[in-house]
């Protein structure tokens, strides 16, 4: 049983860096035929796509429990920032628009909107369509504001039915890939006997952002860091207006102080540290900034080991 979960473990790492890639390339094309810029394209569009494994695991454990679709939701928003952005950081320095700082505060201010509707112990149907009206707000803002504000990408040229194929291959193999990781590393960890918010914050979080990881890695790689920061930070706007929106319509979610208190602060905690340093008139993300990241995650894992383990 372990040495099949292991197979199936690598065998989705395998998966979703395929799909990465060609996720990326057709974006690429895509930010092109719709002039929008890096950011926009990554905050949006991508960030969607890569979204869809937190989605689908998320409302898929939710048959099953709350607990664990709702500590898999605010974990995988946890980690998005000090793995997707402060790991790289580490050996490279990441460049971003102005713009970036907006939608870190839109970041910022949507995690602070759940934790408000959260308070009283549960997220009706009603609070659920709220979120994501925010987010449709959010997706016509930031179509407005970047709307032509792009730049010509030295890309090879696709035809359009070409780009489509790829993005939904990649879309697909996303999916499939991190479907595959988190389940597998579900089935090695469940033997240790922690409870189900701690595997869904920790464990399962971390196979579910392995396609963001990916894809802004990919990114980065190809220069492109407005794109990779662009799709972190649309990634936790989408998963904490939209899927946790879905979450409160199909069956209204019930969470206790305790573990409200320790997984959506800490995801008010690490997005206020990265809209710090998206203030900077540098407009840059080094060693430094990506070290403090990856502490700051630290102390948060930390207190969650001690307190919900």
């Amino acid at each position: 049983m372990f040495f099949l979960s292991a197979v199936l473990l690598i065998l989705g790492i395998v998966i979703v860096g395929f799909g990465s890639q060609l996720i990326v390339d057709s974006s690429l094309h895509l930010a092109q035929k719709l002039k929008l810029s890096g950011i926009a394209l990554g905050a949006i569009f991508i960030a969607v796509v890569t979204a869809m494994p937190e989605t689908f695991i998320t409302l898929l454990a939710l048959r099953k429990s709350q607990v664990l679709a709702f500590g898999n939701l605010v974990g995988s928003n946890i980690l998005n920032i000090p793995v997707a952005i402060g790991l790289p950081a580490l050996f490279t320095i990441l460049c971003f628009s102005k713009f970036a700082k907006r939608i870190s505060l839109i970041m910022l201010l949507s995690a602070a909107l759940s934790f408000l509707l959260l308070l009283d112990g549960r997220l009706t149907s009603l609070e659920g369509w709220l979120l994501i009206l925010c987010y449709l707000i959010y997706v016509i803002y930031v179509i407005k504001k970047e709307k032509n504000n792009y730049q010509e990408l030295e890309i090879k040229e696709y035809s359009n039915l070409k780009t489509a194929i790829l993005f939904l291959i990649g879309a697909t193999l996303l999916l499939l890939g991190s479907y595959l990781l988190v389940e597998s590393s579900l089935d090695i960890v469940k033997q240790v006997g922690v409870s189900e918010l701690y595997i869904g914050a920790t464990v399962v979080a971390f196979g579910s952002i392995v396609s963001e990881f990916s894809v802004s890695l990919s990114a980065i790689i190809k220069k492109q860091c407005s794109i990779a920061i662009g799709n972190i930070l649309g990634d936790n706007i989408f998963t904490m207006l939209v899927v946790l929106g879905l979450v409160g319509i199909l069956r209204p979610l019930s969470v206790t102080k305790r573990d409200l208190y320790l997984s959506i602060l800490p995801i008010i905690f690490i997005t206020g540290v990265l809209f710090l340093m998206t203030s900077k008139k540098d407009k840059t993300i080094g060693k430094r900034e990506g070290l403090i990241l990856l502490i700051a995650y630290g102390i948060i894992l930390l207190l969650q080991t001690l307190f919900i383990k």
